[in-house]
C-alpha cells in the first residue's frame, strides 16, 4: 500500500497519470487511517503523533492524485498544479512560496522532507468546491493535510502591471500565512487549538508582510470572546473578525511577555502529546485561568 501511494505521487510530480484505482486506494486508506487515530485517540503521545502523520501523508496524496489532470511545475521546495492558463500566476506563487520558505523554516525551527505541494485554483468557487464549502467563502488560501491550496492572484489582484502583482500577493497574500500553519501542523501533529494556529499564522505573516486583519468588528475593546470559547467553538464563532484578532493577540501576549521561544516551547508540548493548558503550565508557569486574564488585560490596554 504504502509503496503503490508513493508510486502515485511520484507519478503526479513528474506530469504522468495516475491510475484510477490508485486514486481510489488512496482516498480509502485515508478515511481508514483518519478512523483509525480517532480509535486510537487515547494511546500513547508518539502513537497518535505518527498515526496524525501518516494520516495527513495520504489526504495529501489524495489532494495531489485529484489534480493529476493539472499542469505542474516544481521549485527547490515546492512544487504546483494548475490549469493551462494560469501558468504565469503559476510562476508567481511559486515564486512567492520559496520567498518566504527559509524565513517561515527559521523561525519555526522545521524543514519539511518533501516538497510542500500547491494547489492553483482558478476562481474561488473552484477552490471552495474542493472543501464542500459555501460559495460565500472567500478564502485566498488554505492549508490542510500537507498540502497549500491557493486561488488564484489574477482572482483577486486588481492590478495588471507584473511587478505590482507581484509585490500585491507577497504582501497580502496567503503564503507566509499558510507555511506557518503547515509548520505547526507537522510540528504537533496536529494537536492544537485551532485559535493558537491562526494566532501563530497571523503573527508570522505580520512580522514577515507587515499585514494585519483591520476589521473594526474585531475590536479588542469590546467583550471578548472566552478562551473556552476560542478553543471549542472557533469557526462557529458569530465574529469570526473579533476571533482572528484575539487570536493574533494572545500569541503576540507570549512573544511580548515571555519571548518567541516560548512559542517554541509551547509547540514542542503540544508535539509531545500534552493539552494545551498542561503546555501553558509547563513553558508558562501559568494555569490557563490566569493565561486568559493576562493576555486579555494586556490586549485591551495596548488594543493588540
Amino acid at each position: 500500500m504504502e509503496q503503490a501511494v508513493q508510486n502515485a505521487v511520484q507519478n503526479v510530480v513528474n506530469g504522468s497519470p495516475a491510475p484510477l484505482f490508485l486514486f481510489k486506494t488512496a482516498k480509502i486508506a485515508a478515511v481508514l487511517t483518519v478512523l483509525a487515530i480517532a480509535l486510537l485517540w487515547k494511546c500513547p503521545a508518539n502513537v497518535k503523533f505518527y498515526a496524525y502523520g501518516a494520516a495527513r501523508e495520504l489526504l495529501k496524496t489524495h489532494a495531489v492524485i485529484a489534480a493529476r489532470g493539472m499542469d505542474r511545475m516544481t521549485s527547490e521546495h515546492f512544487f504546483i498544479k494548475f490549469k493551462p492558463e494560469e501558468r504565469e500566476m503559476a510562476g508567481l506563487v511559486l515564486e512567492t512560496a520559496e520567498r518566504f520558505y527559509r524565513p517561515v523554516t527559521e523561525d519555526f525551527g522545521f524543514v519539511p522532507r518533501r516538497r510542500i505541494p500547491i494547489i492553483l485554483y482558478s476562481s474561488k468557487e473552484e477552490l471552495n468546491k474542493s472543501f464542500g464549502w459555501e460559495a460565500k467563502e472567500s478564502a485566498m488560501g488554505v492549508y490542510w493535510a500537507g498540502a497549500i491550496r491557493v486561488l488564484s492572484p489574477a482572482a483577486w489582484i486588481g492590478e495588471t502591471e507584473p511587478g505590482r502583482v507581484r509585490e500585491a500577493f507577497a504582501s497580502a497574500g496567503p503564503m507566509a500565512h499558510e507555511l506557518a500553519h503547515l509548520m505547526v501542523d507537522y510540528l504537533t501533529g496536529g494537536n492544537y487549538p485551532r485559535w493558537f494556529t491562526e494566532g501563530l499564522a497571523q503573527y508570522e505573516e505580520h512580522k514577515l508582510t507587515g499585514f494585519e486583519f483591520d476589521d473594526p468588528a474585531g475590536s479588542l475593546r469590546q467583550p471578548l470572546y472566552s478562551m473556552n470559547e476560542l478553543t471549542y467553538n472557533f469557526d462557529s464563532l458569530p465574529n469570526q473578525s473579533l476571533a482572528y484578532r484575539e487570536s493574533l493577540a494572545a500569541v503576540r501576549y507570549i512573544a511580548y511577555r515571555y519571548g518567541e521561544g516560548a512559542l517554541a516551547g509551547l509547540l514542542r508540548e503540544l508535539g509531545a502529546g500534552k493539552d494545551f493548558g498542561r503546555a501553558v503550565r509547563e513553558v508558562l508557569h501559568l494555569d490557563e485561568g490566569r493565561f486568559e486574564a493576562e493576555w486579555q488585560e494586556w490586549a485591551r490596554r495596548n488594543n493588540a
